[in-house]
């Protein structure tokens, strides 16, 4: 039985992209920064430029970027932020938590974010009816981006250097993990660092690969038996 560490993607994995797309995040930013933060477009546009100059790239160091500068509080933000998403459109799904619980009972299972706390405890919600709280509960660890924070700098997955420093933070090799996720850039991250990876999308889910890896795992308890 494999013993490998399951690293699973929250967007377009745990639920399909299409219910729920990057334009709701930069929609949901834009009206945050504009109405709570209350900056006008010369100072974002300042804003912008100084991240990107400084390679400081994604959502989230951008977020982090704005907060720095005007002082706002970055959890305030990101809360007032995901309370403007709509999470109805994500459809509920029993049988793929029972899945991914069967699986943690087997080998170890993570959920990694590029996203934010508030948002994957939104999807886990909507999604499952269940808490960051009741998937650790249940032996799944999660993770959100400011767990890829180093001096001040969140580094998403497609970074290798932060992949490989996260892996280390909870304790395994590289080797021993298999990302999965629907960016082909991150699986290219993650074969870069060692790991194994495999593409999620909506011809082959979360739950068929659930599905066969569980098969295989009944097959080799049945073969050393």
């Amino acid at each position: 039985m494999t013993n490998k560490t399951l690293l699973i993607d929250c967007d377009g994995v745990l639920y399909p992209f299409s219910q729920l797309t990057l334009e709701d995040f930069v929609s949901a930013m834009k009206e945050t920064y504009r109405k709570d933060v209350k900056i006008d477009g010369k100072t974002q546009a300042k804003i912008s430029e100084e991240t990107i100059a400084q390679n400081k790239l994604g959502m989230f160091n951008y977020i982090k970027a704005i907060c720095d500068y005007t002082g706002y509080n970055f959890d305030a933000f990101c809360r007032q932020m995901f309370s403007r998403v709509d999470y109805g459109k994500i459809t509920r799904d029993d049988a793929l938590y029972r899945s991914l619980i069967r699986t943690a009972h087997t080998q170890p299972v993570v959920i990694l974010t590029n996203n934010h706390f508030y948002h994957l405890n939104n999807i886990l919600q909507q999604r499952f009816g269940k808490s960051v709280f009741d998937f650790e509960n249940n032996g799944i660890r999660c993770y959100d981006i400011t767990a890829s924070e180093k001096n001040g700098v969140f580094f998403p997955k497609h970074n290798p250097e932060g992949l490989a420093a996260f892996v280390q933070k909870i304790g395994v090799s590289a080797s021993e993990c298999i990302m999965l996720d629907d960016m082909a850039r991150n699986i290219e991250t993650a074969k870069k660092v060692g790991m194994a990876g495999v593409l999620i999308d909506e011809k082959f889910t979360l739950k068929q690969y659930l599905g066969q890896n569980l098969k295989n795992s009944i097959a080799l308890e049945k073969e050393y038996e």
